[in-house]
């Protein structure tokens, strides 16, 4: 409200003010009412006593009618300050629109620092900090075996042992990954599932939103078979008919009643998953192997401390019963809490992305209070004009906060639309990359960040210019020229300041962009250990219902056949692995020449079965002893299981002896017949890129093993020749899935999605890091030279040089750069330490990486001082004096 809006008896009344008026109005009242009883014949002291006890409680009114008045004035001090608001709103929008190109720089650069540093933060909250979504979630755990430092899942022994005895659960459910075979009897395809137990679902709180949850019966060996459905599949393969429940749907080669959908909106667990069927469990003959994770609910008046004594106690009870099959007594069970397993290790990768996108906010707003201060220099006038005609400083710095708060709410804006974007993005593609990108919502905590990014935003890029620009000598600002004026080497300082600040913020943000490219370009110079090149690969499933062990071997043998005679095919051969990082098989062993000691755990290495072929496809070189051949997988289980082993293998059990010859008894077995290695090979990444090779062993494929891979290596492009090799499968069962088809270079290609992401993300954040800081060094400059025009005109018409003009200029420059550089550079140090897990075959203080960003920021500050620069000096001095 301005003053001519404003009531004409309104004057900003202090409360004392107000007190004397009320006071002054009551004696006012009671004045009158005296008189008027002294007209009517009473004395004065009896005229005053009536009127005060006909008015009543004088001190109650009085403190009434103050606080009246006192709502009244903060009701009318707030419709002021409203009104002065949207006058500072409604005259700012008109300024800066009369400043598009400020404006919208100012816009897009702080709102794509915002709207990054929104989506990552919306993807660690759905990660990190929101509690699963099943009912309550604080007391879900997961229960391994623990056996340092590894920590692996349970054997079918295990989780048996552990459902019959344990106390201090309401229930424990266990799952394993289940690939199926789907056909609705024309086409086939292979389905993602898993076995669980019939408790699973209840387990987790988890309801079918059509049909029934498993039931005890359907968990019972010989019991029907039944399967939950996912939504996705439901309706994509049974078009979402729920007259479908209770009917039979074809699963490797069976019947599986559908007894249930699960809701569209689902858990971590379930996400990514086709379809459910209960597992019937029966006593193992030996306990391994390892492959159920087990969840349970805690009970509610439970003690975490107390349910960990009990697992102990459990294991130490059934150790004795499955010795001869795993004698590390040292290993125990252990758990912790479901969602720090499903998140997995990713707090660094998400620290360092949030610490990227968080740096580029701040420089836009650095970079935007940079283009402010300019602005509010060449409005000190006007300013100044405000303040002399009486509006005091607080008055012009809530003005100039105004127009920071519209360019916030316009960046908040862009902000916005960038974070639905990124997080629509990171939903549908990065949960190969990221835990729970599929509850990742902006809502919530997410929304409230982005209120506080935009306060953040109007007050970082706004405070500056409003105190710089409401202080000073009026009279200095309305006589100065703009252009030597005291003003002016305060705005120099000032904007230098930030302009190093810019360049300090962005250096360790490029620092590690160059750490993460460096890994990343190490990580693709591994060596695979054989050609990749012209290799096709893809999984085959056949249903042990339509298979028996004879008729999968003659399958095998006759597909092996026809890919073989595809011309163009070199060798054909079948594995359960695939490089760089596709192991299905983890095995422990106990060598028989220096047996594991008691309480400490067995070796592990990946254990690959394969066909004899596979080692001619891969090129291997044999180094020792022979390779597999085809009796090796048909010798009777009694005899001596022949093995192939690596060279990474031998330097880790056997650097100084022969390992041919060398036995061990595998799985934790004492009573199985010895293993024995028969040969040497060269070595192959199985574990990932990143990882040591401790070793591999080769074991022979056996016949009747209903799942494995298929591996082609051709004389021509692979993609050439799946046609053909589809064609040879469905030739022999039309039902048959083939999925998982890749060939090896896109599988190491796919290996290095998650750093090569990570590497772009952070990459592109600097490379917005470091426009950022170069447009503001820029603007410096060319500022620098606007205010200077006349005195390198005189410099150069009394015969300066040109050379040392330009190299006095561009040194104001790069004095400010090279300090910012410095303290980012010790910045960087500090930081890149906490990055050190996500780096390969680069160290967190690569003295290269450090001295190329230096070399880097420090050339393109050249180039942008060296443009304004070059154009000062360029000019005539009769030129410049004549314009002046």
């Amino acid at each position: 409200m301005t003053a001519a809006h404003r009531p004409f008896w309104y004057l900003g009344r202090r409360p004392a003010d107000l007190g004397s008026e009320i006071d002054e109005e009551l004696r006012l009242h009671l004045d009158m009412r005296t008189e008027e009883l002294v007209a009517r014949g009473m004395a004065v002291e009896d005229g005053r006593r009536e009127a005060l006890r006909q008015f009543g409680d004088l001190p109650g009114t009085r403190e009434y009618c103050r606080r009246q008045d006192e709502d009244k004035e903060h009701r009318m001090q707030r419709a002021l300050w409203i009104e002065d608001l949207l006058q500072d709103l409604r005259i700012g929008l008109r300024g800066l629109l009369r400043a598009p190109v400020t404006t919208l720089t100012i816009v897009v650069t702080v709102g794509l620092g915002i709207g990054a540093t929104t989506v990552i933060f919306a993807a660690i909250d759905a990660a990190l900090l929101r509690s699963l979504p099943y009912a309550d979630p604080g007391r879900l755990v997961r229960i391994h075996t623990d056996a340092p430092p590894n920590r692996f899942p349970f054997s079918i022994a295990d989780y048996l042992a552990l459902r019959s005895q344990q106390t201090q659960f309401e229930q424990i459910a266990a799952y394993a990954v289940r690939v199926m075979a789907y056909t609705d009897g024309t086409v086939a395809e292979r389905v993602q599932g898993r076995g669980v137990s019939w408790t699973y679902f209840s387990v987790l709180g988890v309801k079918p939103a059509i049909g029934r949850d498993f039931t005890e019966e359907d968990g019972k060996p010989g019991g029907p078979l039944a399967v939950i459905l996912s939504r996705t599949f439901w309706q994509q393969h049974l078009g979402g008919r729920a007259d479908r429940i209770g009917k039979p749907i074809q699963l490797d080669g069976a019947g599986y009643t559908v007894v249930g959908v699960l809701p569209e909106a689902v858990g971590p667990l379930e996400r990514g998953q086709d379809l459910f069927v209960p597992v019937q469990f029966v006593t193992p003959p030996r306990k391994g192997p390892f492959f159920l994770t087990v969840v349970a609910r805690l009970k509610r008046d439970g003690s975490r401390a107390t349910a960990v004594e009990e697992l102990h106690a459990i294991n130490r009870r059934i150790f004795p019963l499955w010795r001869a099959s795993y004698q590390d007594d040292k290993a125990t069970w252990g758990m912790v809490d479901l969602q720090s397993y499903v998140i997995g290790d990713v707090r660094a990768i998400a620290t360092l992305a949030l610490f990227a996108v968080a740096l580029v906010w701040l420089i836009a707003c650095t970079n935007a209070s940079n283009l402010l201060v300019a602005r509010v220099t060449g409005r000190r006038r006007e300013l100044a004009v405000r303040a002399a005609l009486g509006a005091p400083r607080g008055r012009v710095v809530r003005y100039l906060l105004a127009e920071s708060l519209l360019l916030a709410v316009g960046a908040a804006a862009i902000g916005v639309a960038l974070a639905r974007l990124g997080a629509g993005l990171l939903r549908e593609f990065g949960a190969s990359y990221f835990p729970r990108t599929g509850e990742i919502v902006i809502d919530g905590p997410v929304l409230w960040l982005l209120v506080g990014l935009t306060a953040g935003s109007a007050l970082l890029f706004g405070l500056v210019p409003a105190i710089h620009g409401s202080g000073g000598p009026v009279e200095d600002s309305l006589r100065a020229s703009g252009r030597s004026s005291t003003g002016a080497v305060s705005v120099r300082r000032l904007r230098r300041i930030l302009v190093g600040s810019q360049f300090a913020i962005a250096t360790p943000l490029l620092v590690v962009a160059g750490l993460l490219l460096a890994s990343l370009n190490q990580l693709g110079r591994v060596d695979l250990g054989f050609n990749p090149r012209n290799v096709l690969t893809g999984g085959i499933l056949l249903p042990a219902r339509q298979y028996s062990d004879s008729r999968a071997g003659a399958f095998w043998d006759e597909l092996q056949r026809r890919v073989e005679a595809i011309p163009g095919v070199s060798v054909a051969a079948f594995s359960d692995a695939r490089p760089p990082n596709d192991v299905n098989n983890f095995n422990n062993f106990d060598l028989e020449d220096a047996p594991t000691p008691s309480g400490q755990s067995q070796p592990v290495v990946p254990w690959v079965s394969v066909t004899p072929g596979y080692f001619q496809l891969l090129g291997l070189n044999l180094v020792r002893g022979r390779l597999l051949d085809k009796r090796d997988a048909v010798l009777p289980a009694t005899a001596e299981q022949p093995v192939v082993v690596d060279r990474a293998w031998v330097r880790r059990f056997f650097p100084d002896r022969d390992a041919v010859g060398r036995r061990m008894r595998q799985g934790g077995c004492t009573t199985c017949p010895w293993t024995v290695v028969v040969g040497v090979v060269s070595e192959v990444k199985y574990v990932g890129l990143d990882q040591p090779n401790l070793g591999t062993i080769y074991a022979p494929l056996a016949p009747q093993t209903h799942a494995r891979y298929i591996d082609v290596r051709t004389s021509v492009d692979p993609s050439r020749m799946l046609p053909a090799v589809r064609t040879a499968v469905r030739g022999l069962d039309a039902g048959l899935p083939f999925s998982n088809v890749a060939t090896i270079d896109e599988l190491v290609d796919r290996s290095l999605a998650r750093p090569r992401s990570l590497s772009v993300l952070v990459a592109t954040l600097a490379s917005v890091a470091l426009l950022l800081s170069v447009i503001g060094v820029y603007g410096v400059m060319a500022y620098y030279v606007q205010q200077h025009a006349k005195d390198i005109g005189i410099r150069l018409a009394l015969g300066g040089s040109r050379g040392d003009l330009f190299r006095l200029i561009v040194g104001q420059g790069m004095t400010v750069v090279t300090g910012g550089v410095a303290l980012g550079l010790l910045a960087a140090l500090a930081a890149t330490r906490a990055m050190s897990s996500l780096l390969f075959g680069v160290g967190a203080a690569d003295v290269r990486t450090f001295a190329a960003v230096a070399v880097l920021m420090t050339v393109v500050a050249f180039a942008a001082c060296a443009l304004p620069a070059r154009r000062a000096v360029g000019v005539h001095p009769a030129t410049v004096l004549r314009d002046e």
